[in-house]
C-alpha cells in the first residue's frame, strides 16, 4: 500500500513572490551628489561623508569607512575625491579622473559604500565647508551628516575654511590613528569648545593597521607589490595605466 512506503524526499520550500527591494542610489539631476534613499525607519537618515585625496586608494581607507558604518549605524558612506585641496596646493597629484575610477573600484563590492564626484566638479580648490553645503542642500533636513577624518587632522582643523561652518553643517567623526599626534582632541577642544559641548565631535576607536598613501606610492615607484594593501581592483587599474611609475611628492590621504 502506498501508506506503507518510506517518505520521500521532501521539495525545497518555494520562495515567495515578494521579496525584499533594495533601494539603490541616485543622482540629484545636475549634480554629482549621490542620494541615498532612507530604509523604513523612524529614524533620521545617518550618511557618513569620507572625503581624501585618495592618491591611490588603499585598504585603510575601506577599514575606515566600516569602521565609522557600524559604530555610528550610518545608511551610507560617500567617498569624496578632492578636486584641487587647497591645503596640498603645489604638490604633485594624480589626474582627478584616475583617482576618481580607482575609488569607484575600490567600493564597488560594498552596497553601503557611494562616491560622489562633486568636489572633482568643482573648478578651483575645493574646501570641505562648500562640499557640505552642497550635500546639506541635497539630503533632507533631519539627515545626519557625519564627516570622518582622521585624528591627525584635528591640530589643523582651525586652518580649514569656516571651521564653525563645518562643525554647525555636521558632526566629526574622529578616527584615532596609530602613531598620530596624541593632543588632536584637546586642541580642538581648546579652540571650539561649543562643538565639544554640543556633541558636534564624535571620537571612534580606528583599526590598529596603519596605511600610508604616500609610502604606497614610494613602493610601487621601485616596482614592489602593493597587493593586500590595495584592493585587488586597483592594483590591476595602476598596473594597466603606468601609474606611480616616478615618486612624487607626499599627500598621506
Amino acid at each position: 500500500m502506498a501508506g506503507n512506503d518510506p517518505p520521500g524526499p521532501r521539495p525545497p520550500p518555494r520562495r515567495g513572490r515578494h521579496r525584499t527591494r533594495r533601494h539603490h542610489p541616485h543622482r540629484q539631476r545636475g549634480t554629482g551628489v549621490v542620494l541615498v534613499p532612507a530604509t523604513a525607519t523612524e529614524n533620521p537618515r545617518r550618511v557618513g561623508l569620507l572625503g581624501g585625496t585618495f592618491d591611490p586608494p588603499h585598504l585603510g581607507h575601506l577599514m575606515i569607512a566600516e569602521t565609522a558604518r557600524v559604530a555610528l549605524q550610518l545608511e551610507s558612506v560617500l567617498f569624496v575625491p578632492a578636486g584641487e585641496p587647497w591645503l596640498k596646493s603645489g604638490q604633485q597629484i594624480t589626474a582627478a579622473t584616475h583617482r576618481l575610477r580607482m575609488v569607484e573600484l575600490a567600493v564597488a563590492d560594498n552596497p553601503y559604500f557611494h562616491v560622489c564626484d562633486c568636489e572633482i566638479r568643482r573648478s578651483g580648490a575645493t574646501y570641505t565647508v562648500d562640499t557640505l553645503h552642497e550635500l546639506r542642500s541635497a539630503y533632507p533636513g533631519d539627515a545626519e551628516l557625519y564627516f570622518i577624518v582622521g585624528s591627525d587632522v584635528l591640530c589643523e582643523f582651525h586652518r580649514w575654511k569656516e571651521p564653525e561652518s563645518i562643525l554647525a553643517l555636521c558632526r566629526l567623526a574622529v578616527i584615532e590613528r596609530p602613531g598620530g599626534p596624541s593632543d588632536g582632541m584637546e586642541t580642538l577642544a581648546r579652540r571650539f569648545p561649543s562643538a565639544i559641548a554640543n556633541g558636534a565631535v564624535v571620537s571612534l576607536a580606528g583599526p590598529r593597521v596603519d596605511f600610508s598613501a604616500s609610502e604606497l606610492r614610494r613602493t610601487l615607484a621601485t616596482g614592489r607589490s602593493v597587493r593586500y594593501q590595495v584592493p585587488d581592483a586597483v592594483a590591476q587599474y595602476i598596473t594597466e595605466h603606468h601609474l606611480y611609475r616616478t615618486e612624487c611628492s607626499g599627500n598621506d590621504d
